[in-house]
């Protein structure tokens, strides 16, 4: 299936750009897309389950949305959540993986993309596909704004 993805190229080390994604203590601070979400910074790990709430757009919050940490590979700068294997909605699966690339001293090619899979992920991909990448994009936006900031 088709990825849904952004990159941006954020003026910051990519470990300050992965200490960010993975601090989940504080999204509230910064996090636009996800203003809430249940799981601990402390207790990020894969195969942990958690729920969140999305902005798709100014106007539409997902509630509740459950998840589960699908890959993290800190000496890789890789992060990977998606739809609950346990308590997801059937037909559906997501990958949504965030990704920070040294590029030069200071200087981090951050990349987000998702994709789906499963008998609903053309389905998911006609109805949410335009949403979710201007959401993606907001974003990749304000993480790049956060992480450049002092």
């Amino acid at each position: 299936m088709k990825q849904i993805r952004i990159e941006i190229i954020i003026r910051a080390s990519a470990e300050r750009v992965w200490g960010i994604i993975i601090d989940f203590d504080n999204y509230h601070v910064w996090n636009t897309f996800t203003p809430r979400i249940t799981l601990r910074s402390d207790d990020i790990m894969i195969g942990a389950e958690f729920d969140l709430d999305c902005r798709m757009t100014d106007q539409q919050l997902l509630k509740n949305e459950h998840e589960v940490i699908l890959a993290l590979e800190p000496e890789n700068f890789h992060f990977c959540m998606g739809t609950s294997r346990t308590r997801g909605r059937p037909g559906i699966r997501s990958f949504r993986w965030q990704i920070c690339e040294p590029i030069d001293a200071g200087i981090t090619r951050f990349i987000n993309y998702e994709e789906f899979k499963g008998p609903l992920a053309l389905v998911v991909n006609l109805l949410y596909a335009k949403k979710l990448r201007a959401a993606f994009e907001k974003y990749c936006l304000t993480l790049k704004a956060y992480a450049e900031m002092n």
